[in-house]
């Protein structure tokens, strides 16, 4: 086996350990050393592949970013989805965006906080892949809104009133991360139900939607 071979086989382990030692114990309570033990590498190797807990926090953050992304184009590219109406296609979009907020909590705080460590030691998201991710996103659902509106499956004042599909874009991924925080949280978790509240919230997309 080639020295790069092993190379990307030892930082792809790293990745792998690290996402589940930051979803197992939280990102500040996981050390590098940590995560060297876990991957069976020493420290120094892991410091070689990552010279920088940022470095190392982009690339897991990236890593699942790519992982999801594949997924969601493959939702996209779905015969089913695209032979939705316009109005269902929003739907499904919302619905399964809340769906693994529910059945990944852990993940989706830990991929969101993960994402704040960085976007404030870069002070963007150019070294990030979720830039091209929730774009590809917000142009599904700006398709989604005026299949709709063509359709009729999307009454024109509810076009007219949502067509901002970055306000709705915004709404939806804050509320997905909240759901993810009560899901993690007992306190929370005692207030209210978060799975309730997620399908209370897609049907009242439904309703929108479907009037």
């Amino acid at each position: 086996m080639s020295n790069e071979k092993i190379r990307q086989q030892n930082i792809e382990k790293v990745l792998k350990q690290a996402m589940k030692l930051f979803v197992e114990n939280g990102i500040e309570n996981t050390s590098t050393e940590m995560i060297a033990r876990a991957s069976d590498l020493t420290l120094r190797s892991v410091q070689n592949y990552f010279h920088t807990k940022n470095d190392l926090y982009t690339a897991v953050l990236n890593r699942g970013y790519a992982i999801e992304f594949s997924e969601i184009k493959a939702y996209f590219e779905s015969e089913k989805y695209i032979n939705q109406s316009g109005a269902d296609q929003i739907i499904g979009i919302i619905t399964t965006t809340f769906t693994k907020a529910v059945k990944y909590p852990e993940i989706v705080l830990c991929t969101s906080q993960l994402q704040n460590i960085i976007t404030k030691a870069y002070q963007n998201l150019d070294k990030l892949q979720a830039t091209e991710k929730w774009q590809y996103m917000m142009d599904q659902m700006q398709k989604a809104f005026d299949k709709g509106a063509t359709d009729g499956s999307i009454a024109q004042t509810t076009y007219n009133d949502l067509a901002d599909v970055k306000t709705v874009m915004l709404g939806m991924l804050g509320a997905r991360e909240k759901i993810a925080y009560a899901m993690c949280n007992q306190t929370l978790r005692e207030l209210f139900d978060p799975e309730t509240a997620a399908q209370k919230y897609i049907r009242q997309v439904e309703l929108i939607f479907k009037a």
